[in-house]
């Protein structure tokens, strides 16, 4: 099972034993994206900077996803994952493994 799919799984689990806490946590991020003026695709490179400062390899696979599904190229996710880096130095290039691993994925 790949990232994306752990993800998915922990995902309907969670809708599934959490209660009504997951359904309003969703509710409040969807809430937060439908906010202001940036696009989707934004969002996502900007989560996929998160994810990759958080080292959440499930979250760096979803985000790179998501950022391609709404448009972002190979570059555009490259570089944002890439910014991480300027932030939190060495341990950011080791998590480049699963941005690289997705990347091959979806656009190789």
């Amino acid at each position: 099972m790949d990232s994306a799919e752990k993800a998915a799984d922990t995902l309907a689990k969670m809708t599934h034993r959490a209660g009504n806490v997951f359904p309003s946590y969703l509710a409040c991020t969807k809430e937060i994206s439908q906010f202001g003026p940036i696009d989707h695709k934004t969002q996502e490179l900007i989560h996929l900077a998160c994810s990759m400062m958080a080292q959440c390899e499930m979250c760096i696979s979803l985000h790179i996803q998501g950022a391609a599904s709404h448009g972002a190229t190979k570059e555009e996710i490259l570089q944002a994952a890439m910014l991480s880096i300027s932030m939190g130095g060495s341990p950011k290039v080791m998590y480049m493994h699963y941005v690289f691993e997705e990347l091959d994925d979806l656009f190789d």
